[in-house]
């Protein structure tokens, strides 16, 4: 593993740069509409996006090139296949955390609680650009939904196993212990992407059988 202690801050389109990367991970190809031009450029903004996921992985891998120009390259095409898309996609926060979690692993990095390192957190997203939908926005990203049942101000089973799975990978990933409070303060980072605290509590009956359901 490598230690990231003296990582450098994280910038703006780097963050971006890692939701779209998420995002080309986690979209359901079966239901996804056919690209529209896949071999269209990249316009400026995604390469200023493609840039700072560069830098970033400059200062976090200063001795692995092969490494950054792969990561890159994902990044790139990751970015051309959002883009390329007949709907623009979403991505729901516990599903990034998700994806950043084996990406991390990928990569053979350890994320420490007040550390820098990209792909960053959600919640890194979220202080910067104000709230997880806005960074949706500001990646060319649909506002996020994912979880509630359609119709419903309520999330459904699957929605609620998710997020705890996402939530407990989260905690590994910065060194913290998995807690009720520690939930709260994710859920709040998060809000209207994944349950309240007091909502799980009361789906699971306690907050130790949230945490098994996380296996």
């Amino acid at each position: 593993m490598n230690d990231a202690s003296d990582r450098s801050h994280i910038s703006s389109p780097a963050i971006l740069g890692a939701l779209l990367l998420a995002t080309a991970r986690t979209v359901d190809l079966l239901n996804a509409a056919p690209p529209r031009n896949p071999t269209r450029p990249l316009g400026r903004h995604d390469k200023d996006i493609v840039a700072g996921v560069e830098t970033a992985l400059q200062a976090q891998f200063p001795d692995a090139p092969k490494l950054i120009a792969e990561t890159v390259d994902e990044v790139a095409s990751a970015i051309r296949f959002v883009r390329n898309r007949g709907e623009t996609p979403s991505l729901a926060a516990a599903k990034y955390d998700a994806a950043r979690t084996a990406l991390l692993d990928r990569l053979g990095v350890d994320s420490a609680k007040g550390v820098s390192v990209w792909p960053p957190t959600s919640q890194t997203a979220v202080q910067r650009f104000g709230s997880w939908n806005d960074a949706l926005t500001a990646a060319g990203l649909a506002t996020s939904s994912v979880g509630r049942a359609k119709g419903q101000l309520r999330f459904d089973a699957d929605a609620y196993d998710a997020a705890i799975a996402a939530f407990v990978a989260d905690c590994e990933s910065r060194g913290v212990p998995a807690t009720y409070k520690e939930y709260g303060s994710y859920a709040g980072e998060h809000k209207g992407d994944v349950p309240s605290a007091a909502a799980v509590r009361k789906f699971y009956g306690s907050w130790n059988t949230a945490l098994t359901s996380a296996g």
